[in-house]
């Protein structure tokens, strides 16, 4: 395959991935073996529908020209593996890298700057990202806080009037 069939296919890969994602990151695969970062794909694509793509920074940097991720560039520097969330589960995915690496002992291959929402974080900020609820939390947590009110309403509507002397006696 020629290296510029091998580019476009590469570029394109990309492209596909770009589609439905809602996060990327770099990691530095330098010292990962082709039996690691295979089992690293199993598991990302396995546990929380994200897909893991080695590839050259730039051609990497082609495919996010003019989108939304191209705010990725400045950390498009040395070996870089890219991981793209196409999950809104994105503490998940990010958990399930880290336990990998724990479990390999692959402190080198840490991950680099991401992008979220159309903002850079740095590898420091990732503790927010980690910690931050999923969708469907933010959305339990919404229904709970609207459930019990809701709740109290009906039983106050619902419960037998009180008789005069029961009101009355309860007033003072």
């Amino acid at each position: 395959m020629s290296s510029l069939r091998r580019a476009l296919l590469v570029a394109g890969k990309t492209k596909i991935n770009l589609e439905n994602c809602h996060f990327i990151t770099g990691i530095n695969y330098n010292g990962l073996s082709v039996k690691q970062l295979q089992e690293l794909r199993g598991i990302l694509r396995e546990n929380t529908n994200t897909k893991l793509l080695v590839a050259k920074n730039t051609l990497v940097y082609k495919a996010l020209e003019g989108t939304k991720w191209e705010s990725l560039k400045p950390c498009m520097k040395g070996m870089n593996a890219w991981i793209f969330v196409q999950s809104e589960d994105i503490p998940a995915a990010l958990k399930t890298f880290i336990n990998f690496q724990k479990e390999k002992k692959l402190f080198d291959n840490n991950l680099g700057g991401a992008v979220f929402e159309e903002k850079l974080y740095a590898p420091q900020d990732y503790k927010v990202i980690e910690t931050m609820p999923s969708r469907s939390d933010v959305y339990n947590m919404m229904l709970g806080s609207l459930h019990w009110p809701a709740l109290d309403l009906v039983n106050t509507l619902q419960a037998p009037p009180a008789s005069e002397n029961e009101t009355v006696a309860s007033v003072s």
